[in-house]
């Protein structure tokens, strides 16, 4: 599932950010130098502007789920940010954006699926509202972590159960 990607360090819980741009570098900044050199972030904020230019990727709810593949990612990477104000970001319904999960894909083409399976499993998680409301309330990134990792398994362990008693 999605939530490998996240640690601790890499959540913004209080995005001040007036509009996309500024939230995109937001969130950016949050990405763990390890895997992404600090040189090379404005390359991936111009690339996922770019990206942006295509179609939004704000899904609608208040989700924005921004994703680039960056030739200078040696693994998949994320970060995430939460606005209690919102932000001014085009959505597909017109409303501001609260949850916003940034990921970045390595170029190796072996990750297609992966990379599908990340952005849809993170676009049906983060469409729980009660779920959205106990996220922008926390307090702390390990708050938010812990938030994510707990209900993820969960939804995981219930669509297990479903298959195995013959559900889709």
């Amino acid at each position: 599932m999605f939530q490998h990607l996240l640690r601790e360090e890499a959540v913004g819980l209080r995005l001040e950010a007036p509009n996309r741009e500024a939230a995109l570098a937001e969130l950016i900044a949050l990405l763990p130098s390890q895997f992404l050199p600090s040189r090379k972030k404005a390359d991936l904020l111009d690339l996922l502007l770019q990206r942006e230019r295509f179609g939004t990727t704000a899904t609608g709810e208040g989700v924005a789920l921004p994703h680039c593949i960056f030739s200078e990612a040696s693994i998949p990477i994320a970060s995430l940010g939460i606005s209690r104000k919102g932000i001014a970001y085009p959505s597909l319904d017109g409303t501001p954006v609260h949850i916003i999960f940034l990921v970045v894909f390595p170029e190796k083409s072996d990750l297609d699926a992966d990379r599908y399976r990340i952005l849809r499993e993170a676009e049906t998680f983060f469409r729980d509202r009660f779920l959205m409301e106990r996220l922008k309330i926390s307090e702390t990134p390990e708050e938010v972590c812990e938030i994510i990792f707990r209900e993820a398994n969960h939804q995981f362990d219930s669509s297990q159960n479903l298959r195995a008693i013959g559900g889709n």
